[in-house]
């Protein structure tokens, strides 16, 4: 289970047990606590009057305990008041490439995700002028408003939207993730509209797949660059993760798994209404700069177990199958999402990863 100390790396990069390999970093930050960034075994100078309040120290926590765990963080302005939990905690699981940010609330992943998306689009038009983001259904689409209120400077004339999967509707329906999309974010930032792509209405479920795959060989390779194996290279994907372990429309078990040439694929029969939808293939998703699962609040804590610490058989867990070739993978979770991980022991391997 995730326990509010853990046997950590230090600050010196020196191993507080023979058996802790992987290291975290502490953010503390919120409305009225201090925007300051704390680092394990760390400790502030709070003897003096600049750094306590009436004789609390602003900040405590986050020391090297005698247990070989380290001490949670908060900050305060006196004894009860305004205690502030770290915001986030950074994970690495060894030797997969895999980075995981554990935020103490779902308000402080949507800040992490504007972060992400910020930055992403910042390095991307520096680079080559424009940014594509993909962006997937479900509850995403909710924590992308949180990019309303991000302070940085965001160049949303530069960005090209795109969708991992969509369900073969009109628009306006209940069931679009673009109409999803376009209530959080697209319909209140200067996007212009003929840099989102979504899909074809009033067209059969292939007729759809086809054109969509149309649209991506069209752009340049400017803006869409393709990597040795002539798939797009988007430069940010973000995934969520269904119940079973699909990802996009590409559900446990099914030859769409194992797609290896195509872009853009039909799906007629998914398990989840609507039947019909298109999805990008896993190819194209292994071939982005960046992937990012956002995966928050207890009905995740499940299937963000088994993806990240299961050795399922292969097919049966599609997230695990999502290891990007050249570029960074991310999930973003919550305490609720990750209450079932036992991240302290990762790196021992007679414990993980384990077959149930």
């Amino acid at each position: 289970m995730l326990r509010q100390g853990h046997k950590l790396q230090s600050s010196r990069g020196k191993s507080t047990s023979s058996q802790s390999k992987f290291s975290v970093r502490c953010n503390v930050a919120s409305e009225s606590a201090p925007d300051t960034k704390y680092t394990i075994n760390i400790i502030p100078k709070n003897g003096d009057g600049k750094h306590s309040v009436n004789g609390v120290p602003s900040v405590m926590g986050a020391h090297l305990m005698a247990s070989g765990f380290v001490a949670p963080v908060s900050t305060s302005t006196g004894a009860g008041l305004n205690v502030y939990p770290p915001e986030v905690a950074y994970y690495s699981k060894p030797g997969e490439g895999l980075n995981v940010m554990l935020h103490a609330t779902a308000a402080a992943a949507g800040s992490s995700l504007a972060k992400i998306v910020a930055e992403a689009s910042d390095a991307a038009i520096k680079a080559k002028g424009s940014f594509t983001l993909v962006l997937s259904g479900g509850s995403l689409p909710s924590s992308l408003s949180s990019l309303l209120t991000y302070k940085g400077n965001i160049q949303w004339d530069k960005f090209y939207i795109f969708f991992v999967d969509e369900r073969n509707v009109p628009h306006s329906s209940d069931d679009s993730n673009l109409k999803a999309a376009r209530e959080a974010l697209l319909s209140k930032v200067p996007i212009p509209a003929t840099q989102v792509f979504g899909i074809l209405e009033g067209q059969g479920v292939r007729e759809a797949a086809v054109h969509y795959e149309g649209q991506l060989v069209g752009l340049p390779t400017s803006v869409l660059p393709r990597n040795a194996q002539g798939f797009p290279v988007f430069d940010l994907i973000l995934l969520g993760v269904g119940p079973d372990g699909h990802v996009a429309s590409l559900f446990p078990h099914r030859s769409s798994l194992t797609e290896t040439k195509r872009w853009v694929l039909p799906i007629d029969n998914s398990p989840k209404p609507p039947p019909e939808r298109i999805t990008f293939t896993l190819p194209v998703i292994n071939a982005a700069k960046e992937v990012a699962f956002v995966a928050l609040g207890a009905g995740k804590a499940e299937v963000v177990q088994r993806t990240l610490e299961v050795q399922a058989l292969p097919g049966a867990l599609p997230a695990q199958l999502v290891r990007p070739e050249s570029g960074k993978l991310r999930w973003l979770l919550d305490v609720s999402s990750a209450q079932n991980l036992d991240i302290a022991n990762w790196d021992d391997v007679k414990q993980f990863p384990r077959s149930q």
